[in-house]
């Protein structure tokens, strides 16, 4: 073929129906970037992409550096997937191969060079999905046989100096044979059989739009009239590999649609002009979920979904909790995670806010709209209450570290995990802003709550604003403080300084107290569902003796301090017997009953290859940490939890 007429037949198939994006800062100029997202074979855990990204024509040879999204929104960190890049060639229209290295100390650049008048390259990413990193788990790609999830970030190459918030997207979508896709952005009409056309949208906009395809789906509309409030369209879109899966049960959608509608209460805006929540009913994917400006991704379990009742714990918060970042963290976000690329790394000190608050809000819409009850909550609130009494990083670490220091946090301590820590901004961030809402109603006499805050915090004057340039809103801790106090006038400096910003040697539990309720140790343990979220597992002696076991006597974890810490006892050291007696979990319950009326307890521990006798002081008696209702006072958990 002639070479003018490939380049030619080349430049033609650039223009039409692929993924744009302009290298300038103004709207609808020529010269955009394009991607073909292949996910054919997806089900064989591959998906693959070809980019047409334009240079600067140079009459010279040149380096030009490109990007893979390293801090991608809603992973706090720099995650991104790039290990699992399993194919990157580059290509000059005229089809010949262009060599690229890496920047040195940075694995998420690469140089490409690139000859002499140059104006345009072709790119191919291969990506191999379902191998996420502890960071990377929301905003990964994952495959399965009849389901699947794509984040477009883990296919994309941006060019350095590229805003991704002023450039222009339109994506074309190749799907393997019989699925169905959905998305935040908008489908065109003239899609042909299992292909989907995106319209225009920015990068930034791209990168915050997952795809859930698969072979099973349903959409039911989740903004009701009987709402009785101004809503945005809402879809939730439902993929299965199962085809009785997508038909959710009705009380299920009933409870969503109220989560809907009690949002916009509690909100008073809402920032955005259509919305869609992203259901994967799976078992070929781990449960997993990330926020977006306009949609929520969702992946549970077939179990936790038959009815309302198998619903429980972590898999009914989820969606909720997502839909509430749509507010808190997408629209509303801490001044120094806004940015204009996805390599710039993040401020996160301020995640007890994006995080937290929105942790509280949407275990509050959760109690709202039916999900859970007030028993359910007040279970809950116990449970974060008791953790936060035990936990001990705090003694060195303030809260607002946990943010700062977030995505080295994420995975768990198999040894002394609460003297180092984890992602603690979630549920003292959550205890915190409780703790606002009960301070906020005392000190006006129930006229004012933290819904005022939030109508006050989350304001959108155009909740229609353009989806191809709306931006988030930043905020501040002074802010914060400031529209705190003009709700209530208070001490908020002083709290968040005290909560947030210091060491302590121990957590206050004062919260239970403004709620109308007594946190204190009693001799019987609380009835608590195994199925509520956050409910230590395992044997739980950390009220008495200082220490989690697991089924088999292994130690898991010690308090300091504790009888079992003061006993030299540490996590993997394993207990054989207690006194005269094999060991199991009723001879150590027995043990400690009667350690009221008895001398020290005797253990037989097994430590590595050694064998030695632990004596362990305890003389209390069995104790637990738990909520109850103080009669006393006003139940303000019940008017909290009153559906708006």
């Amino acid at each position: 073929m002639n070479m003018s007429i490939q380049k030619l037949l080349r430049a033609a198939v650039a223009t039409v129906g692929l993924v744009c994006f302009t290298i300038t800062t103004a709207w609808g100029q020529a010269r955009p970037i394009s991607i073909e997202i292949d996910a054919r074979d997806l089900p064989r855990k591959l998906l693959s992409a070809t980019l047409r990204i334009p240079v600067a024509s140079s009459t010279q040879s040149q380096v030009v550096p490109l990007w893979y999204p390293k801090w991608v929104p809603g992973s706090h960190g720099p995650g991104g997937p790039i290990a699992n890049v399993a194919g990157l060639t580059f290509t000059s229209l005229d089809g010949d191969v262009l060599n690229w290295t890496r920047t040195p100390g940075e694995v998420y650049r690469v140089e490409l060079q690139v000859p002499p008048n140059t104006t345009e390259i072709e790119a191919q990413i291969r990506y191999i999905a379902n191998q996420p990193t502890t960071n990377s788990m929301g905003h990964d790609t994952f495959g399965g046989s009849m389901v699947g999830l794509i984040s477009p970030g883990t296919v994309l190459l941006c060019p350095e100096g590229q805003n991704p918030d002023e450039s222009l997207i339109q994506t074309k979508l190749l799907l393997p044979k019989g699925w169905y896709a959905a998305a935040a952005m908008r489908s065109k009409a003239e899609d042909v059989a299992d292909q989907v056309s995106f319209a225009p949208t920015s990068i930034q906009n791209f990168v915050d739009s997952p795809i859930m395809c698969g072979r099973y789906h349903r959409a039911f509309q989740l903004d009701t009239k009987e709402a009785q409030v101004a809503l945005a369209p809402h879809v939730l879109h439902v993929f299965s590999e199962y085809p009785q899966s997508v038909d959710l049960d009705k009380s299920i959608v009933e409870c969503l649609q109220r989560m809907v509608a009690q949002t916009a209460k509690l909100t008073g805006s809402q920032p955005f002009d259509h919305f869609d929540i992203l259901l994967a009913i799976t078992d070929q994917m781990p449960s997993n979920g990330l926020e977006h400006s306009r949609s929520t991704m969702n992946v549970l379990p077939p179990s936790s979904l038959r009815s309302l009742g198998s619903l429980k714990g972590w898999s009914r918060l989820l969606i909720p909790h997502e839909y509430l970042h749509s507010w808190c963290g997408k629209y509303r976000r801490p001044a120094g995670m806004v940015v204009n690329d996805f390599h710039t790394p993040m401020g996160t000190d301020l995640l007890w806010v994006y995080e937290g608050l929105t942790q509280y809000l949407g275990e509050l819409v959760e109690a709202r709209c039916g999900l859970m009850s007030k028993d359910e909550f007040c279970d809950r609130v116990g449970v974060e209450l008791r953790n936060a009494v035990h936990q001990q990083n705090r003694q060195w670490r303030p809260l607002v570290d946990t943010g700062a220091a977030s995505h080295v946090l994420r995975d768990g301590s198999p040894a002394w995990p609460k003297l180092r820590g984890s992602q603690d901004y979630y549920m003292e961030g959550m205890l915190f802003w409780l703790e606002a809402d009960a301070i906020i109603r005392t000190q006006t006499n129930g006229q004012r709550s933290l819904d005022d805050f939030c109508k006050a915090f989350f304001a959108c004057t155009d909740p229609a604003a353009n989806w191809m340039t709306s931006k988030p809103k930043a905020f501040t801790r002074q802010e914060i403080v400031e529209t705190l106090n003009s709700i209530a006038a208070y001490d908020w400096d002083g709290l968040i300084l005290r909560r947030v910003e210091s060491t302590r040697e121990s957590y206050d539990p004062k919260v239970a107290e403004l709620l109308g309720y007594e946190f204190k140790a009693s001799a019987q343990r609380p009835r608590i569902s195994p199925a509520t979220f956050r409910l230590p597992s395992g044997i739980d002696h950390y009220d008495t003796l200082g220490m989690m076991l697991s089924g088999d006597g292994s130690i898991t974890d010690i308090r300091l301090n504790s009888p079992a810490d003061k006993a030299k006892l540490g996590p993997g050291m394993k207990i054989a017997a207690i006194d005269d007696r094999k060991w199991s979990r009723d001879v150590l319950d027995d043990a400690v009953q009667r350690s009221a009326n008895s001398s020290a307890i005797n253990l037989l521990v097994e430590e590595g290859y050694l064998m030695k006798p632990v004596q362990l002081q305890y003389f209390d008696g069995p104790k637990y940490l738990s909520l109850s209702r103080d009669e006393s006072k006003p139940d303000m958990l019940e008017k909290i939890l009153k559906r708006q």
